[in-house]
């Protein structure tokens, strides 16, 4: 969605307001309560000459602030608040006054304009930067909370090693990291959900995975087909519940459908969301890879789900013991795949408040 409507004297405010304080300077410029969403507003924010779109979730101004970066890279999870509010409630807004970020590029923040090769980590952790000061000053706070799940934790990494000025503390659920070898997820993930496999009898799953990749006679791991293999791997993920959460089965509708039925995107911006996506992934930020190398400036909290392969749990903590940190944590949930802040909420809120400051 290129721009939130806002009525005219709006804009006026916002034109006015940037040529007085500067381009930079992040700026609100339209806000409304967010369909299907319980306590949660709808913004648009000028933020480094472009409108970015966020959700905010608030039940008591007095909690802590959380900047929430989702994965994909270009899917925004707001609304698994809606979709599965039955199934997976989330209560982190008791906890949490939480800023879901479109950043620039996906959901709300897509512009068909936009060039892909703009879309960089670091361009990205500017804009990450210009958020932060934006909810510092609207909620009052001298440093806020950073979550990034998924590929959205390739920029919390990074902001992680590069910002101390912002952050509290860094939160990672399903913590990206392939070390110097991309096949190396397959690898885990192979071995893992093999093991699975076999215990339930499912032949017919070890089959279909096994048509996917090579092992030697002397055992070393390959992929047939490296440049196609992500669309059948989801698959295999998908049947061994290691996907998104461990009940997930299909992409197309328990993602795609419930995400076309949420009331909290319009129809436009449903449309610009799926646009957004396909942006992102001919971006240099999609092939971004975390540098274990450089020491984070902030604590740092490694949230991971027992089956998680889409983001191997083995190689998130291969990266935690890397990873040199001021203080760092690992927590295992062991009913969780990909997403235990839904799958198992109140357990990973457990852990979460353990790295507030009181």
């Amino acid at each position: 969605m290129k721009r939130i409507s806002v009525k005219i004297i709006t804009g006026l405010m916002v034109f006015l307001g940037v040529f007085m304080t500067g381009c930079g300077n992040p700026i609100a410029i339209g806000s409304e309560d967010a369909k299907g969403l319980d306590d949660t507003k709808k913004i648009g924010v000028q933020i480094n000459d472009n409108v970015n779109g966020m959700f905010i979730t608030m039940t008591d101004e007095k909690n802590p602030v959380l900047l929430f970066i989702s994965g994909g890279p270009g899917v925004p999870e707001v609304w698994l608040n809606e979709a599965y509010s039955d199934v997976y409630p989330n209560k982190i807004a008791d906890y949490f006054t939480v800023c879901y970020w479109d950043y620039y590029g996906e959901g709300l923040s897509y512009d068909s304009d936009i060039d892909p090769d703009e879309i960089t980590v670091e361009r990205l952790a500017y804009d990450a930067h210009a958020v932060a000061e934006y909810l510092k000053k609207e909620f009052n706070k001298e440093k806020i909370y950073l979550m990034g799940h998924s590929s959205g934790s390739n920029l919390g990494i990074y902001l992680a090693q590069t910002n101390s000025e912002d952050f509290y503390c860094y939160f990672g659920m399903g913590q990206v990291y392939l070390g110097k070898d991309s096949v190396r997820r397959y690898e885990e993930g192979y071995y893992f959900m093999k093991a699975l496999f076999e215990q339930n009898g499912d032949n017919k799953a070890l089959r279909k995975m096994n048509k996917l990749i090579n092992i030697s006679d002397d055992g070393e791991f390959s992929v047939k087909k490296p440049s196609t293999i992500g669309k059948d791997w989801e698959k295999i993920l998908l049947i061994a519940g290691c996907g998104t959460t461990r009940e997930m089965r299909s992409d197309v509708t328990d993602i795609f459908f419930k995400q076309m039925g949420c009331k909290c995107y319009t129809v436009k911006e449903k449309i610009n969301f799926w646009r957004g996506k396909t942006l992102l992934g001919k971006t240099p930020y999609s092939d971004y890879s975390v540098d274990s190398d450089i020491p984070a400036v902030i604590p740092v909290c490694f949230l991971s789900g027992y089956y998680d392969y889409t983001t191997p749990i083995t190689l998130s903590k291969e990266l935690y013991e890397k990873l040199e940190a001021p203080e760092k944590s690992f927590y295992t949930f062991y009913n969780s795949a990909h997403s235990p802040l839904w799958e198992e909420n109140e357990l990973v809120l457990e852990a979460m408040s353990e790295h507030v400051r009181k």
